[in-house]
């Protein structure tokens, strides 16, 4: 029974862990998912590791 509780206090941690990360990444992947409206130029230029002018 112990062994149990401590797996599930390991997976406690680094579920509280990885929500840690994704909510502080929030911004980063917030504007990827809802927010970016790139044109074919934008795309071009970021596949080509170029600035944008």
């Amino acid at each position: 029974m112990t062994d149990v509780l401590r797996e599930l206090r390991t997976a406690v941690i680094w579920a509280a862990f990885g929500l840690g990360i994704v909510s502080a990444t929030r911004p980063v992947w917030s504007y990827l998912v809802f927010g970016l409206d790139p044109t074919l130029d934008d795309i071009l230029s970021l596949r080509c590791f170029g600035l944008p002018t």
